[in-house]
């Protein structure tokens, strides 16, 4: 779906369209596409005197980057975002509400997702740094992803006008845990780990996916009951 096929800045009846999660993952998407373009850009042009005005034109700023420096921040929020595909969907409900947590690093799934990237972190710094194996490189990759997902989609919030976004970050996290998973299990058929550490791990990643599956269930029908 194009932005000329929905407009995002229609108001109806002196209301505001609502965006779902998949508005906000085209939103994304194009943000990515966006990103991608900057790259490209900067490394064409990274030598060249009149690179930021030169940049700037080809994106369609009004202004350079260095007139507002609050807006660097902005665009730089903007050029982080990584594109992921939509994870399996799952059938079950948490037994908590997200909104029962202030901040983020209070929410029982985050802490978990955390903890597990950062032991997995650990554990490749000291058993894997110097081999060059593609699902190791894959598992490390992926492996921080939720809990920044699961982060990142806090801060949209959970009233309805915003849950969407929410979702749509969830869902990238989501799909980075399935590949965290099909990593590992590449990892155990190589015997590239200790088998026990191995199942401990997998098992891990499996409860961090599952449980990130069923909160994402969860936001879904906070969204649909309409619920703030």
């Amino acid at each position: 779906m194009s932005e000329e096929g929905r407009d995002f800045g229609n108001e109806e009846e002196n209301e505001p369209d609502i965006w779902d999660e998949h508005c906000w993952e085209e939103f994304f998407r194009e943000s990515d596409k966006r990103t991608d373009k900057y790259i490209l850009l900067l490394e064409q042009y990274m030598d060249h005197p009149d690179r930021d005005r030169i940049i700037a034109e080809q994106m369609g700023w009004t202004h350079l980057p260095d007139d507002d420096e609050d807006e660097i921040e902005d665009w730089a929020d903007e050029f982080i975002i990584e594109e992921y595909e939509e994870g399996e969907a799952w059938k079950r409900l948490t037994g908590y509400e997200p909104t029962d947590f202030d901040q983020f690093e209070d929410l029982p799934l985050y802490q978990k997702a955390h903890d597990f990237a950062v032991d997995a972190k650990k554990m490749l710094n000291k058993d894997f740094a110097d081999r060059n194996d593609e699902s190791i490189q894959t598992f490390s990759r992926f492996v921080t992803i939720p809990p920044a997902k699961i982060a990142g989609g806090f801060s949209f919030g959970f009233d309805r006008d915003s849950i969407g976004g929410n979702i749509a970050n969830c869902k990238r996290g989501l799909n980075a845990a399935n590949k965290v998973l099909d990593a590992l299990y590449e990892i155990g058929e190589k015997e590239l780990l200790d088998r026990e550490l191995y199942l401990d791990y997998y098992s891990r990643a499996k409860e961090v996916r599952d449980e990130l599956a069923i909160y994402i269930v969860e936001l879904r029908e906070r969204f649909r009951r309409g619920i703030s």
